[in-house]
């Protein structure tokens, strides 16, 4: 995410994203509401299909700037996560299980759910171990409650929400400046060390984690 926010003001695409007004009064044509739920539900289904989202983020503080931008993504994020879950549980539990049970990601899923319940939630929320799409569908084959997830979901989302949005309408309006600069590599080493750390806690837990049957495996 953070070099998706980099390459925003070190590359060619920061010309297309040099006029934000001209942008802004192109999205006014349609209406503020009317865009507003246009790219959420572009969120929702790219979401669906996989598509990372970063780029949809950054999309958002563009056009509707860090503080619009951040709730727009962070409602458009949750929304998504919510609906991988229903399918996931409801619709699509049997063709998941056949298709990608027996993959790791999702044993070790389902087996940290079982062993360490919300906290192993929140940890993979917070940090990037797996893809936070595929992990949408994955938590909705165990036995967290839909309520719970969701809520989780999105009070994980939102401080980085904020940040990459914060970053992408900053750099978009001003440049690389020294305070952007600073703001960019703080942010980098912050993300770098929170996800070491987070490495090295995994390998410790995922002893614990394999010994254990995993709800997957029980409903099959």
């Amino acid at each position: 995410m953070i070099l998706l926010v980099v390459g925003l003001a070190c590359t060619p695409l920061r010309a297309l994203c040099s006029d934000l007004t001209a942008l802004r009064q192109l999205l006014g044509t349609f209406g503020f509401c009317y865009g507003a739920i246009g790219y959420v539900l572009l969120f929702v289904v790219a979401s669906l299909l996989l598509f990372p989202g970063s780029a949809l983020v950054i999309a958002a503080a563009l056009l509707f700037g860090a503080f619009w931008g951040t709730l727009l993504s962070l409602l458009a994020a949750t929304l998504a996560s919510a609906c991988a879950f229903l399918l996931a549980r409801h619709l699509g539990r049997e063709w998941l299980l056949s298709r990608f049970g027996d993959r790791p990601l999702f044993q070790r899923i389902a087996r940290g759910i079982g062993v360490y319940g919300v906290d192993f939630l929140i940890f993979t929320r917070l940090v990037p171990l797996f893809p936070y799409n595929i992990q949408n569908y994955a938590y909705g084959l165990t036995d967290i409650g839909f309520w719970r997830y969701t809520l989780i979901s999105a009070l994980t989302l939102l401080p980085g929400t904020w940040v990459y949005s914060y970053l992408a309408a900053t750099l978009a309006e001003q440049g690389i400046t020294w305070r952007v600069s600073v703001e960019l590599l703080l942010c980098g080493v912050l993300l770098f060390a929170l996800t070491q750390a987070a490495r090295r806690v995994y390998r410790r837990c995922l002893t614990v984690v394999q010994d254990q049957p995993s709800s997957v495996e029980a409903k099959r």
